[in-house]
């Protein structure tokens, strides 16, 4: 009895490790596809607001009007689709 109990245990154990591996695999996948976003977004938020600023407009103006486009442009990207400007 004692030996299918620690059987059991081990067995547990393994199917506790493999769900953790897997888990950790697919946080690094999606820490991967966010940090693509963010690069675009970054670049995109800087563009903007060189452009806006350079245009005249005041810093608070450029860094809604920046932050909300390029925050469409995002998810726009993430849901595959077009939009127009």
């Amino acid at each position: 009895m004692a030996k299918k109990m620690i059987a059991v245990f081990l067995m547990c154990i393994l199917v506790v490790a493999a769900l953790k591996f897997s888990t950790a695999n697919a946080e690094e996948k999606e820490d991967k596809y966010e940090a693509k976003f963010d690069a675009k977004y970054k670049s995109c938020y800087e563009t903007c607001e060189k452009e806006c600023l350079e245009s005249g407009n005041g810093q608070s103006f450029c860094e809604v009007k920046c932050d909300e486009d390029c925050d469409e442009k995002e998810v726009a990207d993430k849901l595959q689709i077009n939009i127009a400007h």
